[in-house]
């Protein structure tokens, strides 16, 4: 696992300086505090830090062939690395180290920008072909690592955060207020783009060839819900297990030790158990709680531990640590802090790397099985056609008025049964919907964008049919939700504590294998993940199997109404979020007074603006380019003393 970055000077064929190289490699040195690199060749230049993992001394890049020829900076890990080298050692290829990363070098030599789709793992990666002068860059299948890029008027820039492109002088911190305005509805913002103005996201199994004058952006994998395989469910729960244990087993492979994040769910505690069944020592787990009971899984992950013997380590984050990890978690996202969750995760990771230098995590199985309640909902939207209007209009509509607010969520969901896909979609992941944005965003800002959030996912189901809304829902989450939001968070925050994460649940086997199955056989009784369950019923604890999804909560809403009730005042009623005129100023005194009194559960709107503010703050604000050292108070304390000296 490392970081990457490069300029290529397209425009002008002036050489690329190396200390401008160092220096966009210096702002990503954690996610590679072992070894660093660097490559010059004219009017290309490539960065690279390194976090050792697999042949720990032949492992440095950037990496080239015989000839010197052909040069690669590559993030992440190749599974099928040891299969690939032997088919191209009998093809008469020399190799001169163990890494994976070399393999890359002679498979592009034999096989052109083809060799991308050859390769089986999670990678950003980045290619010069000095004979023909060209730049490929790519990211693997499902997302799991990042890669941003950019132009300027005579150069492409890239890297594997966003920090590094702006450590370029010709790249700007401007905000891309369409981009804003998304983020506000749905908590991230979908690729290609990011809240940057002109820094875009490779998308998921996509490469791009920066050649001559030409441009070519391909997308080299996908997957799809076409024709389902119809076979008996032991069929489907034996092949389940194959690939599980096939995708868990393939991710234990490195030479340095590997442990695993134990939530306490389902999907962890079987990457937990398979691991204790592939290795003869205790498998090191780790666990992270809140101070708040109800929002703590630690009790559950303690079982999965004892349950399966590991070497087991936990700790318990409270409020104070938000607020003082909050700006640093910003600059570690390169974007807002769309889930308060990923605070557990750096905290965790940082625990973790006190022991391992690799985990495994258990992402992903909730979108390939069904595994939230809204998919459930959504299968119950097909029976809601069948009813006629009256009876949906008129009674069933009024039922729903009666609901609690705590039901809010079924409320709004049931209400949009019968809208299509991408709207019931968000309904429930929406944060400020079209008419909560009326009312926040200014008049100017409401007159430069489109507040229709669901634009993008129409677009992916108008180009990628699926064969039933069930599997539509899937694929979205899959292309976007997944990359854009989940593997983002999970990649940034463990990288930022040095720690690789690997991801056994979106192999792309285990994706197409899920894909096959019908519909009908991922949701029985009404019991989201069916399948996954049934098919590890006999090696989990039965309460981890029964108990109810918690998700990965954290009690902010509780957190502002007390330790953090001041900070959320200053942040989202001070001065200088009102001199952006972005939003209405009374408008979001409303609805933060409206949460701190207890009258509504604004938790999730008031995070979103906070997180906004703070990238700001941390990215836009600020004349230098820089990792915050402060917490939120001390920034919001420095910035009152600055006011008062004016």
């Amino acid at each position: 696992m490392c970081g990457i970055c490069g300029i290529y000077n397209i425009g002008n064929g002036e050489p690329v300086s190396p200390h401008l190289i160092d220096a966009m490699s210096r702002l990503i040195a954690h996610r590679g505090p072992d070894d660093t690199g660097k490559y010059i060749d004219g009017p290309l230049g490539l960065g690279f830090v390194r976090l050792s993992i697999i042949d720990l001394s032949g492992g440095h890049q950037p990496m080239t062939n015989e000839t010197g020829e052909i040069w690669v900076v590559f993030n992440g890990e190749i599974w099928n690395y040891q299969v690939l080298r032997k088919d191209l050692v009998e093809k008469g290829h020399q190799f001169t180290t163990h890494s994976d990363t070399e393999t890359i070098v002679h498979a592009y030599e034999e096989y052109g920008v083809d060799c991308v789709a050859k390769l089986h793992g999670m990678f950003g990666l980045a290619i010069w072909d000095a004979p023909r002068k060209r730049l490929l860059i790519a990211r693997d299948r499902a997302g799991k690592k990042p890669l941003y890029y950019t132009r300027t008027n005579h150069s492409i820039v890239f890297g594997s955060e966003i920090k590094a492109l702006l450590g370029h002088p010709e790249v700007k911190r401007e905000a891309d207020e369409q981009a804003m305005v998304d983020f506000l509805s749905i908590r991230y913002v979908p690729a290609p783009a990011t809240l940057f103005k002109d820094i875009y996201k490779v998308l998921p199994g996509h490469w791009i060839l920066f050649e001559g004058d030409t441009v070519r952006d391909e997308c080299y994998w996908d997957f799809t819900f076409g024709k389902p395989e119809h076979r008996p469910i032991p069929d489907y729960l034996e092949g389940i297990r194959h690939h599980v244990r096939q995708a868990v087993e393939e991710r234990m492979m490195a030479d340095v030790p590997v442990g695993a994040m134990l939530s306490g769910g389902v999907d962890s505690s079987i990457i937990s158990g398979i691991m204790s069944q592939l290795t003869n020592h205790k498998v090191k787990t780790f666990s992270v709680g809140f101070d708040q009971p109800d929002f703590s899984e630690l009790p559950y992950a303690r079982m999965v531990a004892d349950h399966f013997g590991t070497d087991h380590h936990e700790l318990v984050v409270n409020s104070a640590d938000m607020t003082k990890y909050w700006p640093l978690l910003t600059w570690h996202r390169d974007e807002p802090v769309s889930e308060p969750s990923d605070l557990g995760v750096y905290l965790i990771s940082k625990l973790a790397r006190q022991h391992v230098k690799v985990v495994l995590s258990g992402e992903g199985a909730d979108e390939l099985f069904a595994g939230y309640p809204k998919y459930v909902v959504d299968w119950i939207a097909r029976y809601y056609h069948i009813l006629p209007p009256m009876i949906r209009d008129k009674v069933l509509q009024r039922l729903l008025d009666q609901l609690p607010y705590s039901m809010r969520k079924l409320k709004t969901a049931a209400r949009n049964l019968s809208q299509p896909t991408p709207q019931r979609w968000m309904s429930w992941f929406g944060i400020f919907n079209s008419p909560l944005k009326e009312q926040l965003l200014s008049a100017d800002l409401q007159a430069n964008v489109d507040l229709d959030a669901s634009r993008e996912f129409k677009r992916w189901i108008t180009n990628n049919p699926q064969r039933d809304d069930l599997s539509s829902m899937l694929y979205l989450d899959t292309k976007i939700w997944l990359p854009d939001n989940l593997l983002m968070k999970g990649d940034k925050m463990t990288m930022a504590a040095s720690l690789e994460s690997r991801i056994p649940m979106l192999d792309d086997r285990l994706i197409t294998y899920a894909a096959s199955i019908p519909s009908s056989d991922k949701i029985k009784s009404l019991k989201p993940k069916y399948l996954l369950k049934q098919a590890f019923a006999d090696f989990l604890p039965e309460p981890i199997l029964t108990r109810k999804k918690m998700g990965f909560n954290v009690p902010t809403g509780a957190w502002f109404r007390s330790d953090q009730r001041e900070v959320i005042t200053n942040l989202l009623l001070s001065e200088r979020i009102r001199s952006r005129g972005y939003f209405n100023a009374e408008y979001v005194e409303r609805i933060v007074q409206d949460h701190l009194s207890g009258k509504t559960n604004y938790q999730a709107q008031i995070f979103t603006l906070a997180s906004l503010e703070l990238w700001f703050r941390v990215f836009i604000d600020t004349p230098e380019l820089e990792m915050p050292q402060l917490s939120v108070e001390e920034m919001i304390h420095a910035e009152q003393l600055t006011v008062a000296s004016h």
